[in-house]
């Protein structure tokens, strides 16, 4: 396989190395030699790189169509010893080698009769598709039968009711299967194959309306109750609970239907009842119940903290670069000399850190069960590490070792960068809401785990 893939590059490469008139010096010697095919590749390639070279015009012409009359003789070969399959796409191969020397400019001819034999074995061809088609629909074989009524379409697209037949074979299988999964009461398996048959026609037996039951009869609903806050920080519970519900409702799920505090407690008020700020298990089932979820989420902040680092720094030794103007006593020219000498820069470094401890609880409310649980810590980190210095910085070289400059480009780069660096930290408070949507996120991926797995 390797040799082969070398091959092909060199030929490409001999090929962009040569001309159209050299191409056609190797056709003339391979006609003369009777080798048709290879001539008429060659001529095929001199026309390819020019064109007006007449005398390659004239040589693709004539082995051209020497080449493609050797195709129409394989055709009628097939034609009356062979299959119609075969004929049919023996001529195909005629038809599209024509095609492929028309591209550049040169006209080979099939002959009318060749056209009207090609027509009737493709009309015969045509027929034994159709018929061997509809009896693998009969036998319910639908993959088969599409393959037929595929061939059919790319044969003659307007073949019959051969695209009505196509998609039967290709939907109703997806349809049966969509069936079966509902029966079983597997909602998204079915919904999925509903969804799939109305992707190729939308108005096929009852899909749609089979669809939209599915959603109905699948979707789970989570009631998304008050958290706690066991911190000495002030409005935890309501800000994880705010970013909780946004990463929730962006799960791309349909059968997922999350139901917030503001909606139950405007079903509550309906029952004359208050949704208080601490729920505990017992009233969080009987909530839920009322809400119609088939789920609750709830969970608990544990710990909160912030650290504002202190800014450190530490006096480091470099060196300066300067010029110095000296006279070339030889020539009586001035030019100029590049010395260093020992500075001092200040190296700073400070950073700010937010943690959060959370866990959180999905009870199923039919059963009383755990359905999912964990406590998930988190924390983010900001750190800065810059320099100083009260002269030319872009003149800085690091200091090496004994008192010596140090030319290392890398180390030299370092230098630079700590000069340029960021000096200012993020605000604990946008750090705060970063953490907060990572765990949200992370909970609400383990959440939408659960629920592919309920609902089948």
């Amino acid at each position: 396989m390797k040799n082969l893939y070398v091959f092909a590059l060199i030929s490409i490469f001999l090929m962009a190395c040569h001309g159209s008139k050299y191409f056609t010096k190797m056709a003339v010697k391979q006609e003369t030699a009777g080798l048709t095919t290879e001539a008429a590749n060659s001529y095929y390639n001199a026309l390819l790189k020019k064109r007006t070279n007449i005398d390659a015009q004239i040589g693709m012409k004539k082995n051209g169509q020497l080449l493609l009359n050797q195709m129409l003789g394989e055709f009628a070969r097939e034609k009356s010893f062979g299959s119609n399959q075969k004929a049919v796409y023996a001529y195909h191969k005629a038809r599209d080698y024509k095609s492929k020397i028309q591209g550049v400019g040169i006209t080979l001819d099939i002959a009318e009769f060749y056209v009207q034999d090609y027509e009737n074995v493709k009309a015969a061809y045509l027929t034994e598709l159709y018929e061997a088609g509809t009896t693998l629909l009969e036998e319910e074989k639908f993959a088969e039968a599409e393959t037929k009524f595929s061939e059919i379409r790319t044969l003659e697209p307007n073949y019959k009711d051969s695209k009505d037949l196509a998609d039967i074979a290709y939907m109703e299988p997806l349809y049966s299967a969509a069936v079966r999964a509902m029966d079983i009461k597997h909602y998204r398996e079915a919904y999925d194959g509903f969804n799939k048959v109305m992707a190729r026609k939308v108005d096929y037996k009852d899909a749609k309306a089979k669809s939209k039951e599915c959603l109905e009869k699948g979707t789970y609903t989570i009631a998304l109750l008050p958290f706690e806050n066991a911190t000495n920080t002030n409005g935890l519970d309501a800000k994880v609970s705010a970013y909780t519900l946004e990463a929730l409702t962006s799960i791309n799920d349909p059968f997922l239907r999350i139901v917030d505090r503001e909606h139950i407690q405007a079903i509550l008020q309906e029952q004359k009842l208050q949704l208080s700020g601490v729920v505990d298990d017992a009233t969080a089932v009987s909530v839920g119940q009322l809400v119609g979820a088939q789920a609750i989420l709830t969970g608990t902040v544990l710990n909160y903290n912030t650290k504002n680092g202190q800014l450190r720094s530490a006096t480091r030794e470099a060196y300066e670069a300067y010029k110095v103007k000296k006279l070339n006593e030889q020539d009586g020219k001035y030019y100029y000399e590049t010395r260093y000498k020992p500075v001092n820069y200040v190296e700073y470094s400070n950073s700010n850190s937010v943690s959060i401890s959370f866990q959180y609880k999905m009870i199923n409310l039919q059963t009383g069960e755990l359905i999912k649980t964990e406590i998930i810590e988190k924390s983010v980190i900001d750190q800065v590490t810059f320099g100083k210095y009260e002269g030319n910085a872009n003149e800085l070289y690091p200091a090496g070792n004994n008192n010596t400059v140090n030319f290392n480009q890398q180390d030299r780069r370092s230098l630079v960068n700590l000069m340029n660096a960021r000096q200012e930290l993020k605000p604990t408070g946008e750090m705060s809401n970063e953490l907060f949507n990572v765990v949200s996120t992370q909970l609400s991926n383990q959440i939408g785990s659960a629920v592919q797995k309920i609902v089948q």
